[in-house]
């Protein structure tokens, strides 16, 4: 091989190694393909966000963190402040609110600008976002506190849908609140003490609603008002148990009963009531002839009395009368 086509090849394959580092650095990092405006934001627990980070807008990613420093403020608080870029269609302003969200279960986060003003609003716009207009990040884990023996029996992926139907109900999805009741569900599917599962849940909850802000007071009030029902339900749930025990042996019984009395699916309902006024006929009809029977029945024989020949007596010879020696046999007529 020659050295110069040697050196070519090496050229070449370095070439398409910095070609696909670059893409692939690109694609980690994520670059903004926009002119960007630059905001500062305090907040007061930015835990999960790093440099890097994303900042959306209703889910489109518009911007980026660059970076996260330590400060003080003049109350003497510890605060994380943020400094993160905006694409300058959209602006920060007194009704904006910028909040920690999830993006990952493995504990990325990225900053949602809600109601951000779209435009240039030069006279509106705030570069320094103070607290009140921002939302801190939450441990999720919180949630699970007192939970461990329940979790122990779940899988790994049904407490990843656990979680991630509980953070993006807490964050405001628009999925609504029927994955959060569906994994409550199976969550307590084999569970015996399920009012304590569902208590346990509610007070996780309720620690997480002091840190955020958009559906969680609602999802405490349903909670609440779901456990309720579900007390007075555990309450009789062994009646529920005796009813799955006993209930489908009894009930074949009665429909054995029924198909017995001529009550089957399908009959012809006037000859099963022709057939049933006739049996009263003949039952009165034989009611009527119970007199006549009474009569033709002799009384009852006393005790110690000889039982009486139905077709009468036999009549014995004299000599047999000797043989018996005067002894009572009596012989009836066959």
């Amino acid at each position: 091989m020659k050295p110069r086509a040697a050196l070519w090849r090496f050229v070449l394959a370095a070439f398409v190694s910095v070609i696909l580092l670059i893409v692939i650095a690109n694609e980690i990092r994520q670059p903004i393909d926009a002119t960007t405006r630059t905001y500062n934001a305090d907040f007061t627990d930015v835990s999960g966000l790093s440099d890097g980070a994303d900042v959306r807008v209703r889910g489109v990613r518009v911007g980026k963190v660059q970076a996260i420093t330590l400060k003080r403020s003049g109350d003497g608080r510890s605060l994380a402040g943020v400094r993160l870029t905006l694409d300058k269609r959209f602006s920060i302003v007194r009704a904006s609110h910028l909040a920690v969200r999830y993006q990952a279960l493995t504990g990325l986060r990225y900053i949602d600008v809600e109601n951000p003003a779209e435009g240039d609003a030069v006279a509106n716009r705030i570069t320094d976002v103070p607290t009140a207009m921002t939302q801190p990040s939450f441990d999720i884990t919180v949630l699970f506190n007192g939970l461990q023996p329940v979790l122990a029996t779940l899988s790994p992926d049904e407490i990843n849908t656990f979680t991630e139907n509980a953070i993006s109900f807490l964050q405001g999805d628009d999925r609504g609140l029927e994955p959060m009741l569906d994994s409550i569900h199976k969550l307590t599917a084999f569970v015996s003490d399920r009012q304590q599962v569902v208590a346990t849940i509610v007070r996780n909850l309720s620690n997480l609603a002091d840190g955020v802000k958009d559906r969680s007071q609602y999802l405490i009030q349903i909670l609440d008002e779901l456990e309720l029902p579900l007390g007075q339900a555990m309450s009789v749930l062994d009646e529920f148990r005796k009813s799955q025990i006993a209930g489908s042996d009894f009930t074949r019984a009665v429909l054995r009963l029924l198909a017995a009395a001529g009550l089957r699916p399908g009959i012809d309902i006037n000859k099963a009531f022709d057939r049933a006024f006739t049996n009263s006929y003949d039952a009165i009809e034989a009611i009527k002839r119970t007199p006549v029977i009474w009569d033709n029945i002799p009384p009852p024989v006393e005790d110690g009395a000889p039982v009486p020949c139905a077709h009468g007596r036999a009549q014995l010879p004299e000599t047999m009368d000797v043989l018996l020696n005067g002894q009572r046999v009596v012989l009836c007529n066959k």
